[in-house]
């Protein structure tokens, strides 16, 4: 047994027994690990205001390899994002944001670049205001690239000419774009060139200029329905993010 410490965020937590809780992070150093934390609910814990879902925190545990569920046995804060909390649309982005992680990533390979990804959009949407979903779109767009299944955005899957600002028709299940000669033969969502001058620029923005987009109804359509396919077709048992769902519907309530 090892005695391992990471940064961690907490994607979600569940009541065990009297006092105690069930916890899943995703780590730094060790990708996503199951934890619990004995006594985290009695009114004394030193766990007490730390184990949150999407705290950024330093924890310390023991590892066991034979085991699936190993003891967490410190928590130190790093950053509660306490604003997340404090709004509606950005816990349901928040959520969604840590939702998609946890269904796209199995077992308990380190992946620290996409912890960065993970904790830097996390942090855009508890400090900013603005086009929030944007931070959303920045995740999905780089989420895709390390997780080696990014399509090709540029180009046309068949003739490879330029798509350019004529947009094209997306196919989830080849990887990429069709030109407008070229779909009619082989169909998918049409996308326009707008569409995928956001999605080019999203891949060279910083995070914290993704909520500077201000994209019409047609353009928000258009990605989130580009995005929805992609996961569904290359994330195994994806069918929906019931957070971002709630935040579509929040949005036409």
């Amino acid at each position: 047994m090892a005695i391992l410490k990471t940064e961690a965020i907490l994607l979600k937590s569940w009541n065990f027994r009297e006092t105690s809780k069930l916890l899943s992070f995703y780590t730094k150093d060790s990708g996503k690990v199951k934890m619990i934390a004995k006594g985290a609910r009695s009114p004394k814990s030193p766990f007490k205001g730390r184990l949150e879902p999407l705290s950024h925190v330093q924890t310390v545990y023991y590892h066991k390899q034979t085991r699936d569920l190993q003891l967490l046995t410190q928590a130190e804060t790093i950053n509660p994002h306490l604003s997340l909390f404090g709004d509606y649309e950005k816990t349901t982005l928040g959520l969604a944001v840590a939702e998609l992680l946890d269904k796209g990533v199995g077992g308990q390979d380190a992946m620290p670049a996409l912890f960065d990804l993970f904790r830097d959009v996390l942090d855009v949407v508890d400090r900013s205001k603005g086009f929030l979903e944007g931070a959303v779109w920045y995740f999905e767009g780089h989420f895709i690239d390390l997780m080696g299944y990014k399509p090709t955005w540029d180009a046309c899957l068949k003739c490879n000419n330029p798509l350019s600002m004529q947009g094209g028709f997306f196919q989830a299940e080849n990887g990429g774009l069709y030109c407008h000669d070229c779909g009619s033969a082989y169909g998918g969502l049409q996308v326009s060139g707008e569409t995928l001058e956001i999605l080019f620029w999203l891949q060279k923005a910083k995070p914290e200029e993704s909520v500077q987009l201000d994209p019409d109804p047609g353009r928000k359509a258009e990605i989130r329905k580009m995005f929805d396919l992609y996961f569904k077709t290359h994330i195994e048992q994806m069918r929906t993010l019931k957070a971002l769902n709630l935040f579509y519907k929040m949005q036409h309530g």
